[in-house]
C-alpha cells in the first residue's frame, strides 16, 4: 500500500472541506440577508397600502396660522396667548362673587395647588396643600379636607388656614324624628349641600368557646356638608336622603368649571357639556393623509376592528376685544364615529381625537371663558390644560 498516495488524498479532502465552509456561511449570510430584505419590503409596501397621502394644497388664507401644539405663545396684533397651567386632573375653576377667577391643579400625586386671578389677570394670590385626591373636595370655592373635618375660607378672604367644621349626630345617636327635622331645615335654608355616602363597619368580636361568630352588620349612613352664612357644618344622618339631594343636584354642586354646564340629555358619562362660544370660529380641517388603523377589541375576548382615520390640521379662529389669534393644531378625526361639536360652516365632521388608540382622547370641542368684567380670557385645548388671552 502507497501510504504517501492515501496522506496526500486526505490532505486535498481536508483543504477542500475548509475551502467549503466558509463559501457556504457567505452564501448562506447573502441569503439570508435577502430574505429579510424582501420581507421589510413587503411589509412596507403593504403599511404603504394602508396609508394614503393627500397632495391638498392648503388654501393661502390659512398659511400663517399658529401652531398651538408647539408654541407656548401665541401672538396677534395687541394680544397674546400663554399656557397658564397644566395638571394631572382635570383642572376646576371657579368665579368668586368679586369677578376672582380661582383655578385648581394636581402637579403631581397628593400635590393640589390653588391659584388666584384678579379681575385685570393677574396671579395674586396660590395655596398648596398636600393632601390625596379623595379627601380634598372644592365646592363652590370652599376648600374641604373630609379626612380632618377641616375646612378653607381661601377662595373669599385669603385665609390660607385651615377652620375646623361644626358637627351634628357625629355619633348618630339622635331619634328619627329630629333627624327628619334637621334634615328639613338644611334643605329648605342651605343654599347647596354636598352629600357624601360612608359604612360604619363594626369591629370584629372574638368568638366565645366553639360558636360560630356572629356576622357584623355594616352600617350605611351620609354625611351632608352644607353652607350656611359663610360656615361649614356637617350633619351625619342614617335617613334616606336621595329624594332631596338626587344624582343629579350632585353633579351640579360638584361642578367647578366655567367652560361647562349640566346638560342630562347629552350623551356624555359625565354630563357635563361645553358652553359654545361665539369667541371661537372652527375654520377648516387641511386632510394630510388617511390611515387604516387596527383596534383591540377590548375584554370579554371581543374581536378587533378595523377603522380609517385621517391625520390633519384643524384651523381656528380665536376673538379677543378687536384681535384674532390665528391657531392650528395636529389631530385626527374619524368621520364614521359619533361626531365632535366642532363644526366647520355648520357642518359636523366626525370625532377628532389627540391620538389612535384606545382608549381615543377626545376633542368635544375648544373651550373659551370671559365676561365684560375680566380684562381677558381663558381658552383650552385639553381638560388638563389652560391658556391666558389677554393684552401685550
Amino acid at each position: 500500500m502507497d501510504f504517501k498516495k492515501i496522506n496526500h488524498t486526505h490532505e486535498n479532502k481536508l483543504v477542500l472541506f475548509i475551502t467549503f465552509v466558509p463559501v457556504k456561511i457567505i452564501v448562506m449570510n447573502r441569503l439570508l440577508s435577502f430574505i429579510i430584505s424582501v420581507s421589510l419590503s413587503i411589509v412596507f409596501m403593504i403599511k404603504c397600502k394602508n396609508i394614503k397621502t393627500f397632495k391638498e394644497k392648503l388654501p393661502e388664507q390659512f398659511g400663517y396660522y399658529q401652531s398651538i401644539d408647539s408654541s407656548k405663545i401665541i401672538r396677534a396684533g395687541n394680544i397674546q396667548m400663554t399656557l397658564l397651567l397644566e395638571s394631572t386632573e382635570e383642572i376646576q375653576s371657579f368665579l368668586t362673587a368679586d369677578n376672582q377667577v380661582i383655578l385648581k391643579t394636581v402637579p403631581r400625586k397628593d400635590e393640589n395647588y390653588f391659584y388666584k386671578i384678579s379681575p385685570g389677570g393677574e396671579l395674586v394670590e396660590s395655596l398648596q396643600l398636600n393632601s390625596p385626591l379623595k379627601d380634598l373636595i372644592f365646592v363652590k370655592g370652599f376648600i374641604i379636607d373630609k379626612k380632618k373635618n377641616q375646612y378653607y375660607k381661601w377662595s373669599f378672604n385669603g385665609n390660607n388656614q385651615p377652620i375646623d367644621m361644626s358637627m351634628q349626630n357625629e355619633r348618630l345617636d339622635w331619634d328619627v324624628k329630629k333627624q327628619e327635622q334637621q334634615l328639613a331645615s338644611i334643605t329648605k335654608n342651605a343654599p347647596f349641600v354636598y352629600i357624601d355616602y360612608r359604612f360604619d363597619s363594626p369591629a370584629p368580636q372574638k368568638p366565645s368557646g366553639n360558636g360560630i361568630q356572629p356576622v357584623q352588620n355594616v352600617k350605611k349612613y351620609a354625611v351632608l356638608t352644607y353652607f350656611l352664612n359663610d360656615q361649614c357644618i356637617q350633619f351625619f344622618t342614617g335617613l334616606d336622603v336621595f329624594d332631596h339631594f338626587s344624582y343629579v343636584y350632585m353633579e351640579k354642586v360638584m361642578l367647578n368649571n366655567l367652560f361647562k354646564r349640566i346638560n342630562t340629555e347629552i350623551r356624555a358619562k359625565d354630563d357635563k357639556e361645553i358652553i359654545n362660544s361665539p369667541n371661537l370660529k372652527y375654520r377648516y380641517f387641511q386632510n394630510l393623509k388617511l390611515e387604516e388603523v387596527q383596534f383591540s377589541g377590548g375584554g370579554g375576548g371581543a374581536s378587533g376592528y378595523k377603522k380609517m382615520i385621517y391625520h390633519g390640521n384643524l384651523y381656528t379662529d380665536v376673538i379677543f376685544k378687536d384681535d384674532t389669534l390665528k391657531l392650528k393644531e395636529f389631530m385626527y378625526l374619524d368621520k364614521e364615529a359619533l361626531p365632535s361639536a366642532i363644526e366647520i360652516d355648520g357642518k359636523t365632521l366626525g370625532m377628532f381625537t389627540k391620538n389612535k388608540e384606545q382608549p381615543p382622547a377626545v376633542i368635544t370641542a375648544y373651550m373659551y371663558y370671559t365676561k365684560p368684567e375680566l380684562e381677558y380670557a381663558l381658552f383650552s385645548n385639553d381638560d388638563k390644560k389652560i391658556y391666558i388671552i389677554k393684552k401685550r
